[in-house]
């Protein structure tokens, strides 16, 4: 066994990648020790128990979706949508579960209340967002922004089995909501 005291990045990684390939349930300190070869020891340096790691990763990933969003707002308003596909059709890096995690973290949704006021929260940023992206190309129905987030999340699903150009298909929904 490893002595080595990984730091908490490559802890919430371990744990990103065990919720994306094998579910919430497999979020344990003894399994995420083993499998990065590293000892309980190391885990309890950077937290204090699995409900705090736990929290750790759904603030991390809460956190990387609002400064996405940001980094989007920051640019010009007539390049915000393209930046957004582009955004959308790329996926967390490998190492803290790839494009399987927002599937993952819904499906974590599922069965856990913190889990799911995340999911709310980050739900919340991102339909703020694409209600004033829209509307900037004067698309202004609400129901017209629940299709197109509903879209990207299916699409990511779809996405993350291999199935689906997110970015494609995207970008042809929005062009079908767009108004000339």
């Amino acid at each position: 066994m490893n002595k080595t005291k990984f730091p908490s990045e490559t802890w919430l990684a371990a744990g990103f990648r065990a919720l994306t390939s094998d579910g919430p349930t497999a979020i344990r300190v003894e399994a995420l020790a083993r499998n990065l070869g590293a000892t309980k020891g190391s885990f309890y340096w950077n937290f204090d128990d699995l409900p705090s790691f736990k929290r750790e990763m759904l603030a991390l990933w809460r956190n990387r979706v609002a400064e996405e969003i940001e980094s989007v707002s920051a640019v010009d308003a007539s390049l915000r949508l393209e930046r957004l596909i582009a955004q959308a059709s790329g996926s967390a890096p490998d190492r803290f579960g790839g494009r399987r995690v927002e599937p993952a973290m819904r499906s974590w949704a599922l069965t856990d209340p913190a889990a799911l006021a995340v999911v709310n929260d980050v739900d919340h940023i991102r339909l703020a967002f694409l209600t004033e992206l829209l509307g900037d190309i004067g698309q202004h129905d609400p129901a017209v922004v629940h299709l197109v987030y509903g879209a990207y999340i299916g699409l990511t699903d779809l996405a993350a089995k291999g199935v689906v150009d997110i970015g494609a298909a995207l970008d042809a929904l929005l062009k079908s909501v767009s108004i000339p």
